[in-house]
């Protein structure tokens, strides 16, 4: 992942002032995130960012947060004092960057450890899943049963 292009993305698209402040939305959300999942996903997660991102999380303590969207948004909003609207477009914008750059891993891959209302926010940028009925007859059509064919038996009498 190439920083520079990671934090211009987010600096225009959260419509922040420069790579200081989006560095630092980042390192909040990241932050926040952290506290929202379990630490193994943390451990799981955070080789994969950019050690620029990783020393701004470094000396972080982590506060045990209930794994829902109202509380991740709470912890957003302690962590960056920002108001309520904000933390969630915030939250939006550096995640749906964070799902598109990093490939081997992202915060989408860990939406089944959180509540349902919190899933959403942490796919966001991910392409949704097509699922498809088949139609009605592409089932049946496939199947083939073989034809039996009786056998005339000879009686000897």
């Amino acid at each position: 992942m190439d920083i520079d292009v990671f934090l211009t993305g987010i600096e225009h698209g959260a419509r922040l002032h420069g790579r200081r402040e989006s560095l630092r939305a980042v390192s909040g959300v990241l932050g926040a995130l952290a506290d929202v999942l379990p630490p193994r996903a943390s451990e799981l997660l955070e080789p994969h960012l950019p050690s620029e991102i990783r020393t701004g999380l470094a000396g972080r303590a982590r506060i045990e947060t209930p794994a829902s969207c109202r509380a991740f948004l709470d912890r957003i909003t302690a962590i960056l004092y920002v108001d309520q609207p904000d933390n969630a477009f915030l939250a939006r914008v550096v995640l749906e960057h964070l799902n598109a750059s990093l490939r081997v891993i992202s915060p989408a891959a860990f939406a089944h450890l959180v509540a349902a209302d919190l899933r959403p926010l942490l796919q966001a940028g991910r392409p949704p899943v097509a699922r498809t009925q088949p139609a009605a007859g592409a089932l049946v059509d496939r199947i083939q049963v073989p034809a039996a064919v009786p056998v005339l038996r000879k009686q000897l009498a």
